[in-house]
């Protein structure tokens, strides 16, 4: 089954960003987002959720080494892309508040959107 994502944040400045370390949950709000089932943009705020991973790992910049997603987590300023990858991962590249550059990948993460 080819796994789709029905919404976009693609340069959405984050209003809030919050990470429980305890339940593996991160939280991100946005004050709009691109649905892309209706190809349209919804300007009200929400909350993007991610949780029950399998496993998250990222990378910092150009490196290709993985680390373990708590190693070099920080809070995301922007999500510049997001996608399921050749692996079933979600990948996702965000900029964060100290401008570092994050690739992110989860393994068959619980997504929701409120």
């Amino acid at each position: 089954m080819e796994m789709k994502l029905e919404y976009s944040f693609d340069d959405e400045p984050v209003s809030k960003f919050c990470y429980d370390l305890d339940t593996q949950k991160i939280e991100v709000h946005f004050k709009g987002h691109y649905d892309l089932i209706k190809d349209a943009y919804i300007n009200a705020p929400c909350i993007w959720v991610l949780e029950s991973w399998q496993y998250a790992k990222c990378k910092l910049g150009d490196e290709q080494k993985r680390y373990d997603l708590n190693k070099h987590i920080s809070i995301f300023s922007l999500i510049l892309y997001m996608k399921y990858n050749d692996d079933r991962e979600l990948e996702m590249l965000v900029n964060t508040v100290d401008n570092r550059y994050i690739t992110m990948f989860f393994k068959e993460p619980k997504l929701s959107l409120i």
